[in-house]
């Protein structure tokens, strides 16, 4: 079923012709000869042959005119109304007489008010007047509405059609389906909306409206609370810095915001809100009411009875409306649905007409269910109509909608964008290759490229099956009669016939077997600021539907935007003239899910750093901190992982949780150190070759309760006991051995950490702090090794194998102290505990390195967990540690981080070229389960299967990452990635700040260009950032220019770069490749 051709029944839309005549032509005819035959033979009396000669040219001519669809031809002849729309300054007349003024109590006294504006006639210089419409008269929203019952709080707009009638309009808050489903959830999503389209209310409206703005309100405010949270100064410069890359992709329209809603009506009128539905307890209802107004009338109470009345309403809505509403969308459509609150409803009226902040809602009546019964109440903040409230603007500015006596576009004076234009499907698309692309055909036309600024509406309602299933068969016998007719004339067979016929045979069949034919009307808005823009972004918008006509309309294009709004009660695209004909189309329950705006990408956080889908611009966010969560960036050389590690590192240290990582770049300035040198004294790049770090040095857990102390003290305590392990049996294999000294560690560990004079030394170190006295008296492990002996251990039964261990452990500790990577384990550590980020390098690391380069990377891995154990929160960051992973000490280490680390509250970013090196570790099973996100930038042809068989992606899912589309686009800064979390996916590209890029580009050009830039400006804080800021403004043109960077450098510093290997073609890059051999040192030294 899913990967079969679904085609597009055109036939159920069309009419039946009766005789030789048209069906659209009927009702004009008619009208045509009944004029002619008045005004010829009653009025004129001319005679027959006149009337009839008279009355066929004049049908001939409108048949010519008005061709297949007579509303293009008598749409022309309507005008907009008035000179244009006006703000008639309504005012609210309370819905319960008792709350309403003394004037409207005269005037109404205690009856449905309903009174309609007069038109404004204003005086013309030239003579005449003009006619300006209230807008008010042109809607029907008379409040808000709030029912609280059965534990829920249910919100609408409540609407106003005539006497004794009432609409209820209810809001939801649409979770669409993802645009990459699998095969199960394709199957589900399409068999539950076949089946949930059966059960719609008759009579009753269902809207669906999918949008996508320019509005990057919402990210700026998060930018900018982070930037001034932020306690490094530098930090919040990249910030605002990339406030103004999100405000550039916003007015470009390649980042949208995109929103999904759903509106449906429920209808009542006076007597019709029992709790059931059928005729007797209709006609019962009718009868209360009457004998209720008598009643008041006679009794003088007639409030009572009005308040009784609209509790009734007010529950029937409830009963009649939502609930069954919800259960046919929720339940059997299997659509993701959030009744909208009262609060959710007005803010999104108050955008239609506004782009500031909503004021409180006006009014709303609201039903409560309490212990006694219902409570009805109704609660007003302002006298002021709540269409009046939407279009008298703010700041003196008008919001009124004006059409302006144009009938192809709106003007929204409120808006940012104030120009709309209206368009309209035609004709359904021939048909879809598989449910997929039925169920997704929206989202792709809607997000090309060049689609931004535009909203979808589609409205459903349910089409009459005895009608239908008549036409058809009408239009099948005719299709037989022409065939039969071709035939006898000895014409041959008749195509066309017999096409109709097999099309009318093929609906029939399906209305019989369950298929409900339902009418659909699609509709597109599209907002601009100047109407050449508007004009051109139509033009474009009606070629992206593949095979489906989509056109603007010219002509009443101010009627089909105000069906559009929910609280008007005309139907889409339906005007109600004889002489008109049918623009809906008219699907069935399987093809009708193809032309509704249900696809969206889903959202993966609320917040964190920012990436941009690659169709449609939907910015999606990535958090590690808000849960201490996990992610693996994975892609080729060049593909851009620094910077996007980076932007990582940016995000923590904006909200002021501390870094810590290891850096095991082949040598040169790193992109991390770079990025470090940038923060001053809060960043230290330290390279253990002339360091100490202390490997007993405890995490400072002072600040923490009594619970959380013990926990990560015993957390720190395990970590450590890693590495002495490894210190102890070195390459040595001796199962019993290693077993036993691991049990003396523990035990000679945990007698160490109880000894008084020790506490007493870890107390004074950490009370004083870095660099004191105290500090350098700090306990390490040549204070630990005089604890591993039988005495200090109290082996009351002493073996032989105990004393093996012993033995081991001391001369494997003196065997340690005399060497280099001894030193800089056993010394107190020279460097500051407690900067915002820390990295540890360790650069030459290969897979020839011996034990000493093993346990320098293992006491560096053992620094960066104390430093995040100190803190409540923390990001470990590990950059290129497939060497590293090939240890299985090491590779326990990082999956008991990524298994446990959570609980710490240390978030995990790992960083490789491919999933290989994890997957082949020891504990690739403990590291890849308890990764909540991977992303993946380009790759290789060749990793491609890697992906798939490691990462256990669906087949071709990951191949575009090695292809020309995943290629860093210099012309707009971004790089291409896969987001996968939970088996779902998300093509997407990253857009860094330009300021942050430049300050961590670091191919061997971008250094130079950067270090003689920089080196014109003080070396202070403001003097760094100047400089990047210049280096800023001549890089980033550059890039995206294609400059070789050569060129800006004078010819003294071009003369000193190392010349490079002339058969590598790539030039500079966005991102760095392989880094330049440099000296390390900790950058808090200078």
């Amino acid at each position: 079923m899913t990967n079969s051709f679904i085609r597009y029944n055109k036939i159920l839309g069309k009419q039946a012709s009766i005789g030789p005549i048209p069906a659209n032509q009927l009702v004009p005819w008619i009208s045509i000869l009944v004029v002619s035959y008045v005004l010829l033979q009653g009025f004129l009396g001319l005679g027959l042959p006149t009337f009839f000669t008279v009355s066929l040219v004049l049908m001939v001519s409108w048949w010519l005119l008005t061709g297949k669809r007579p509303y293009h031809y008598v749409n022309q002849w309507r005008n907009p109304p008035g000179k244009d729309w006006c703000n008639g300054h309504k005012r609210y007349i309370a819905v319960l007489p008792r709350n309403r003024t003394v004037q409207a109590q005269r005037l109404y006294q205690d009856k449905i008010a309903r009174p309609r504006l007069k038109p404004r006639q204003v005086k013309r210089d030239q003579g005449g007047r003009w006619t300006f419409m209230p807008f008010q008269n042109y809607l029907n929203l008379c409040c808000l509405a709030e029912i609280h019952k059965d534990g829920r709080t249910i919100s609408a707009y409540l609407l106003e059609l005539g006497a004794r009638q009432y609409q209820f309009v209810f809001g939801f808050t649409l979770q669409g389906w993802h645009d990459i489903l699998t095969q199960e959830e394709l199957m589900s999503a399409a068999a539950g909306l076949e089946e949930g389209f059966k059960y719609l209310p008759t009579g009753e409206r269902l809207t669906f409206c999918m949008g996508g703005l320019s509005d990057d309100e919402v990210r700026q405010r998060e930018l900018e609370d982070l930037a001034n949270q932020a306690s490094n100064s530098a930090v919040s410069v990249l910030l605002r810095n990339e406030q103004n890359r999100v405000r550039d992709l916003a007015q470009s329209g390649q980042r949208q915001v995109w929103e999904q809603r759903v509106f449906v009506t429920w209808t009542a009128s006076a007597g019709d809100v029992r709790p059931t539905g059928d005729w007797w307890d209709k006609c019962l209802g009718t009868v209360q009411g009457m004998v209720g107004s008598v009643l008041g009338n006679i009794t003088g109470n007639t409030l009572a009875y009005k308040e009784q009345y609209y509790t009734r309403l007010l529950l029937a809505a409830f009963n009649q409306g939502f609930l069954p509403w919800e259960a046919v969308l929720n339940t059997k459509a299997g659509l993701s649905l959030k009744p909208c609150s009262t609060d959710e409803l007005w803010d999104w009226l108050w955008h239609r007409f506004n782009d500031t902040t909503a004021p409180p809602v006006p009014q709303v009546l609201s039903l409560r269910e309490t212990d006694t019964g219902y409570h009805l109440s109704e609660r007003i903040s302002t006298p002021k109509h709540p269409v009046t409230l939407l279009i008298e603007g703010t700041k003196g500015q008008s919001a009124c909608p004006s059409h302006g006596e144009m009938t192809d576009s709106i003007q929204l004076p409120g808006k940012a964008r104030p120009y709309v234009g209206v368009m309209v499907m035609e004709d359904a698309p021939a048909g879809w290759a598989n449910v997929r692309e039925q169920l997704r055909w929206m989202w792709k036309c809607s997000s090309a490229g060049f689609v931004y600024d535009s909203e979808i509406w589609c409205e459903v309602t349910t089409a009459s099956d005895l009608l239908i299933k008549d036409n058809l068969a009408k239009q099948a016998k005719q299709a037989r009669s022409a065939s039969s007719r071709s035939l006898q004339k000895g014409q041959g067979r008749d195509a066309g016939a017999e096409v109709k016929q097999n099309e009318s045979f093929q609906a029939q069949l399906d209305l019989y077997q369950g298929v409900k034919a339902v009418h659909c009307a699609p509709m597109m808005l599209v907002y601009r600021q100047s109407l050449r823009e508007l004009d051109l972004a139509c033009q474009m918008l009606a070629n992206a539907f593949d095979s489906a006509v989509v056109i603007r309309e010219n002509h009443v294009a101010w009627e089909l935007w105000l069906q559009t709004l929910p609280i008007t009660c005309s139907r889409l695209l339906q005007d109600g003239s004889l002489v008109s004909d049918e623009r809906r189309l008219t699907p069935t329950t399987q093809t009708v899910a193809g032309l509704l705006p249900l696809t969206v990408p889903k959202d993966v956080d609320r917040r964190g750093v920012e990436f941009i889908t690659a169709r449609g611009g939907k910015p999606l966010y990535i958090d590690l901190f808000t849960q201490a969560k996990r992610a693996l960036i994975t892609g080729t050389s060049g593909s851009g992982k620094s910077v996007l590690a980076c932007r990582f590192l940016i995000d923590s240290l904006a909200q002021n949780i501390p870094v810590v990582g290891m850096d095991l770049s082949s040598g040169g300035d790193s992109t991390f150190k770079t990025l470090i040198g940038l923060l001053g004294r809060e960043g230290a790049y330290i390279d253990l070759k002339r360091s100490h770090s202390n490997l007993l040095e405890p995490p400072d857990l002072r600040h923490f309760d009594k619970a959380t102390r013990q926990q990560r003290l015993e957390t720190w305590k395990e970590m450590v006991l890693w590495p002495l392990n490894i210190i102890v049996m070195g390459k040595l294999e001796d199962p019993q051995l290693a077993q036993r000294v691991d049990a003396l560690l523990r035990l000679a560990l945990e007698t160490f950490l109880g000894d008084s004079d020790i506490v007493e030394r870890y107390h004074q170190a950490m009370a004083v702090g870095w660099p004191s006295e105290a500090w350098q008296n700090i306990p390490t492990l040549k204070d630990f090794k005089r604890y591993c002996t039988r005495e200090r251990l109290n082996l009351v039964s002493f073996e032989d194998l105990d004393k093996r261990a012993l033995n081991q452990i001391v001369t494997q500790f003196e065997a340690l102290f005399v060497s280099e990577v001894g030193r800089v384990l056993s010394e107190p550590s020279s460097f500051n505990p407690n900067p915002a980020i820390t990295f540890f390098a360790l650069s030459g690391l290969n897979a020839e390195s011996g034990q000493d380069a093993y346990l320098m990377a293992i006491n560096a891995h053992a620094a960066c967990i104390r430093t995040a154990l100190t803190h409540p929160r923390s990001l470990f960051v590990g950059d290129e540690q497939s060497v590293l992973l090939k240890r299985d000490g090491f590779a326990q280490m990082v999956g008991d981080l990524c298994a446990t680390g959570r609980k710490d509250g240390i978030s995990v970013l790992l960083i490789a070229q491919d999933p290989d090196a994890i997957a082949d570790c020891a504990t690739s099973a403990q590291i890849l389960q308890n990764l909540n996100y991977k992303i993946t930038g380009r790759i290789t042809s060749a990793a491609v299967a890697s992906f798939e068989r490691h990462l256990a992606y669906p087949a071709g899912i990951v191949a575009t990452n090695a292809g020309d589309a995943a290629k860093p686009r210099p012309t707009d800064l971004s790089t291409y990635w896969l987001i996968e979390q939970d088996d779902r996916f998300w093509p997407c590209r990253y857009y860094p700040g330009e300021m942050m890029l430049a300050s961590v580009a670091n191919g061997q050009s971008e250094q130079a260009l950067r270090a003689t830039i920089m080196a014109q400006y003080p070396d202070t804080f403001i003097g760094r950032l100047q400089g990047l800021a210049d280096f800023t403004r001549r890089y980033i043109p550059a890039l995206k220019s294609g400059v070789d960077l050569m060129t800006l450098l004078p010819p003294a510093v071009v003369q000193a770069q190392p010349v490079t290997d002339s058969d590598d073609p790539t030039p500079s890059k966005v991102y760095p490749v392989t880094p330049a051999p440099h000296s390390c040192q900790p950058v808090s030294s200078r």
